[in-house]
């Protein structure tokens, strides 16, 4: 395979992926990637990725990734949690993914952190500045059938949920779920 003389530019093929290109710069683009195989290469090369960082799902998620998750077809079965209790989160074969649904007054909050603590105590993961719903009053937790994994039989996470209002922070609530593994 030769390197094409006129290649593609990186912005230019990750921008048509993404579908942000005008109409005209697409059209330029898709013709020249139908006559250069170097540039239909990388293209391809940088489709797979994209694809594999579609499905992705970070462990917090906002409302409006949920609907693009429940469109693209993903089985979602919603816990709601309320603050200072605990929840059950049944992972059934027929779920693809779970999501624990934190609730508690947002409504003054300007940031929202989340810590994954471990059923010692300690901190697993700390998440700094996650989506929340102000109005809904909820953090979304996405949890994934691979977090199975993460922790002992009957071992179960608890999430802190800390709130930034008014420049200070404090501790909104902590959540327990148990989660039932099918």
């Amino acid at each position: 395979m030769s390197v094409c003389a006129e290649r593609a530019p990186f912005d230019a093929l990750a921008g048509w992926w993404a579908g942000e290109l005008d109409e005209n710069a697409a059209s330029a683009l898709e013709e020249h990637l139908f006559s250069c195989d170097d540039c239909a290469a990388r293209s391809e090369a940088l489709g797979r990725l994209v694809g594999g960082l579609l499905e992705v799902i970070p462990p917090v998620i906002s409302q409006a990734h949920r609907a693009r998750l429940v469109a693209r077809g993903l089985r979602i079965r919603s816990t709601p949690c309320q603050a200072d209790g605990t929840a059950t989160a049944v992972f059934g074969k027929d779920v693809d993914l779970l999501v624990h649904e934190l609730r508690g007054d947002l409504s003054q909050a300007e940031s929202v952190d989340v810590e994954v603590r471990a059923p010692d105590g300690s901190v697993s993961v700390r998440l700094d500045h996650v989506p929340f719903d102000r109005e809904a009053g909820q953090v979304l937790i996405a949890c994934q059938r691979h977090y199975q994994h993460n922790y002992g039989e009957g071992e179960n996470p608890s999430f802190h949920v800390h709130v930034t209002e008014q420049g200070q922070q404090r501790k909104l609530a902590e959540y327990l779920v148990v989660h039932v593994w099918e």
